[in-house]
């Protein structure tokens, strides 16, 4: 038989199967309905532990491994569909803010004047009166509190990864993401009037500089110590005027009575690090191209593709998926999504809702853009 033949047979044979799918996609689709009238689970891994074997059974354990990867399909987006079905009228719609930050003032950040975050924080909020607090944690819980509007903390570095204390009190606080900006981060070495690069043994700056600037350190034998910020590192060590002991931090810190040694110290030559503008309600403008989430599925082997399956059928981009473990439940995880898409559009308001639907829990950390 010539390959075009074969290939017709085989179109035929779509033909029958693609015939056959619509139809039971109608069958999944009263199955969804009768779930949501009657609050039925839609997860049920019993019956679809079922139907592999039975078709197993039926076709031959042979085909095993064929009709597991087929049906892992079919059933993830059944699953998805019924989800659908019963987040129908949930869906999740924001609504355009003309908030203006240009004039706002009350910010607040960790560390010292000098801090990256400051740097970070003059882009959106060139006129701030900046509050300076020693933690990030003090940043959450000033804003929580009221007693600043917005707080400006870093979440990620391209070298460093993530800020998992940051990640962690967004769990912890009831706090909205309305902003981002990247900075590029140029680590400079800092030391006393007297001093030379030569003369430096170790060095105060936060963990995520050290590690930034690892090699650099690794390579001259020098000592790091960890510090609550760059800026509070690049204090600290004016007051200890010991030739023998610098500091990282940004080239903004010349300023603290320190001379600066050296520039680029990073290893990586495109070195950024992402900060989020949080607030205590959630305002979305009209620039919104991105959304924070923060889940928690089932601890079941295919839950998280089946999450992913969701994100992929509405044609999202996924930019970064992190999972933090939830401290009092065994091996079980919170998972923190960043999304690209269009925020105002009807189908992320389902795609919101059907997440919600299949996941335990759902959160929108936040919609907004991030400045580059």
């Amino acid at each position: 038989m010539e390959l075009k033949d074969l290939r017709d047979k085989i179109d035929e044979v779509d033909d029958v199967i693609t015939g056959a799918y619509i139809k039971r996609l109608a069958l999944v689709k009263q199955v969804g309905e009768y779930k949501k009238q009657n609050n039925v689970p839609v997860e049920h891994g019993d019956r679809e532990q079922a139907i592999l074997d039975r078709l197993t059974a039926k076709f031959g354990a042979e085909y095993k491994t064929a009709i597991d990867y087929l049906y892992t399909g079919i059933m993830t987006y059944s699953k998805m569909r019924q989800n659908m079905c019963k987040a129908k009228g949930k869906e999740t719609r924001f609504e355009k803010s003309d908030v203006e930050f240009s004039n706002e003032t009350s910010v607040g950040l960790a560390g010292t004047t000098g801090a990256y975050a400051e740097q970070a924080a003059k882009k959106l909020f060139p006129k701030m009166k900046p509050t300076f607090y020693a933690h990030f944690g003090d940043v959450f819980s000033a804003v929580d509190k009221g007693e600043i509007k917005y707080g400006i903390v870093p979440i990620e570095n391209s070298t460093a990864g993530s800020v998992n204390e940051v990640y962690d009190l967004l769990k912890e606080y009831n706090i909205k993401i309305v902003a981002a900006d990247r900075l590029t981060v140029n680590h400079c070495l800092f030391g006393t009037a007297d001093s030379d690069v030569g003369d430096i043994r170790k060095v105060y700056s936060h963990p995520q500089a050290l590690y930034q600037c690892k090699r650099f350190l690794e390579s001259r034998g020098i000592q790091g110590v960890e510090e609550s910020n760059t800026a509070v590192a690049c204090r600290k060590v004016a007051e200890m005027n010991d030739k023998s002991v610098g500091a990282i931090g940004a080239e903004s810190n010349a300023d603290k009575g320190l001379k600066l040694l050296k520039k680029g110290l990073q290893d990586a030559e495109h070195n950024f690090t992402r900060f989020i503008v949080i607030a205590r309600t959630l305002t979305v403008r009209a620039d919104a191209d991105k959304l924070s989430l923060m889940v928690s599925i089932k601890h079941r082997p295919g839950t998280l593709f089946s999450l992913l399956s969701i994100l992929s059928s509405f044609k999202v981009n996924l930019l970064k998926l992190e999972s933090r473990p939830i401290p009092e439940q065994e091996f079980e995880f919170m998972f923190y999504l960043d999304i690209q898409c269009d925020v105002f559009a009807e189908s992320t308001g389902e795609m919101l809702a059907c997440i919600d639907a299949y996941c335990e829990t759902m959160s929108v950390l936040g919609a907004y853009h991030e400045e580059l």
